[in-house]
């Protein structure tokens, strides 16, 4: 029995799983600090802006997170450190020109998406275009840090980073500068995190980059990747943007609220999938089993769902007024369905991050479809907003029982739709 506890506490689903929820929740518990606070400096109409800046925040990232994949993907399979320095310095030669390919199209698109949103001051979207110059260097660095399995560097440089963003974001809004303040204390923290990443990697200097070998095969997968990203991202936060066009300032401050706090469950349990990915990569490289990381870390995302859902359950009101005041309460009826919708959603996020770990790229043909769903669906039907979440639960319920029949399937037919790294060194 000692044994095998022993086993447990140091394998590294266990070990890498412990540090990133540890320190993935202390983020969390520190954002939530961010949207509670802010939520109830902001009010409704203020913090329901701020939720949808956040959302467009998240939605412009995905280009870069779907890279950041690929790149976790490549070094935790990797045998071969030439190749790593190979890879991160013609990589790095990119990088720049592409933070400001998208500070450009941020900032031309903005008089466009200010519109939308019904955002009436542009210099909010000039904040986010800034950050994007030194956001995309510090994602890509988190990346290679989790592929190096270094949770603990990773980790810390997020802590850091969150903890600039809630402390100047406080402090700027509390002296009358609203959101305009939130968004400045989001620049300076991208920056924060830049550097703090920065400093753990040290990258070797070449006078002239190489174009890695296995490139083709790293373009191959990073489309889908690219795919999945932009679906899996558009699933939670579609919702919220449609929401701010087609429904009141109130009501939209109402319904991201509830969206925050339904999101406990996501960022909660999200880290076991983080964890997963360069485990199974790692395994399936060296053509051990790895189907059993993948059960264990679908039991553990369900077990702590199920926990924060029976709280929304039980005592939804308690959980709005402890973290927005009362001005919320109005939503308590819609949390432990958007609860529901997350859980569905982090489960699905688990399966397809599986597929990808393995190459199995078809599997985000799923994604797409869900997403597209769900924006057609709130665009015609969206009369209330237990409307629009019905219609998210739905979406959500039907691509993970779409997933399960296609892994299940996939179990059997493991080679037909994958890509094929052999003949590429180092994956």
């Amino acid at each position: 029995m000692k044994k095998h506890l022993k086993n447990l506490i140091y394998h590294p689903l266990f070990s890498g799983s412990a540090i990133m929820i540890i320190g993935s929740n202390s983020v969390s518990v520190l954002n939530y600090l961010y949207h509670l606070i802010l939520g109830r400096l902001l009010g409704p109409e203020g913090y329901g802006e701020l939720a949808s800046l956040i959302s467009l925040i998240g939605l412009l990232g995905i280009v870069p997170s779907s890279i950041n994949l690929v790149i976790v993907k490549y070094v935790s399979s990797t045998k071969d450190n030439e190749e790593i320095n190979n890879l991160t310095s013609w990589l790095n030669s990119k990088l720049l020109k592409v933070s400001f390919l998208f500070f450009t199209v941020i900032l031309l698109a903005s008089p466009a998406i200010s519109s939308f949103l019904h955002i009436n001051r542009i210099i909010y979207l000039v904040f986010i275009s800034l950050s994007f110059l030194f956001s995309l260097q510090a994602l890509f660095n988190r990346a290679i840090l989790q592929g190096f399995l270094k949770f603990k560097e990773l980790i810390f440089s997020v802590l850091a980073e969150n903890i600039t963003k809630l402390i100047i974001s406080v402090f700027l809004v509390y002296l009358g500068f609203s959101v305009g303040g939130a968004m400045v204390a989001f620049l300076i923290a991208t920056i924060v995190g830049w550097y703090i990443t920065s400093s753990y990697l040290k990258f070797s200097k070449t006078t002239h980059t190489i174009v890695p070998k296995n490139i083709k095969s790293m373009v191959q997968y990073s489309i889908p990747v690219f795919v999945q990203a932009i679906s899996m991202t558009s699933l939670y936060s579609s919702d919220i943007i449609l929401v701010k066009h087609f429904f009141s300032s109130f009501d939209a401050g109402i319904y991201a609220s509830i969206s925050t706090l339904g999101k406990i469950i996501f960022f909660g349990a999200g880290p076991i999938s983080a964890v997963m990915f360069p485990l199974v990569s790692q395994r399936q490289s060296k053509g051990l089993n790895h189907y059993s990381i993948f059960v264990m870390s679908f039991l553990a995302t369900l077990i702590l769902a199920v926990v924060v859902l029976i709280i929304y359950w039980l005592a939804p009101q308690f959980a709005i007024e402890l973290l927005y005041g009362k001005l919320y309460l109005v939503g308590a009826n819609l949390l432990i369905w958007y609860g529901i919708f997350i859980t569905l959603f982090t489960l699905s996020v688990l399966l397809i991050s599986y597929g990808l770990s393995v190459g199995r790229i078809k599997i985000v043909y799923f994604s797409v479809v869900a997403a597209l769903a769900q924006i057609l669906l709130i665009l015609f039907f969206h009369s209330s907003l237990i409307q629009v979440i019905t219609i998210s639960i739905v979406v959500s319920a039907l691509l993970l029982a779409c997933l399960f029949i296609y892994s299940t399937y996939g179990r059997t037919n493991r080679s037909r739709d994958k890509i094929d790294f052999s003949n590429s060194p180092g994956i």
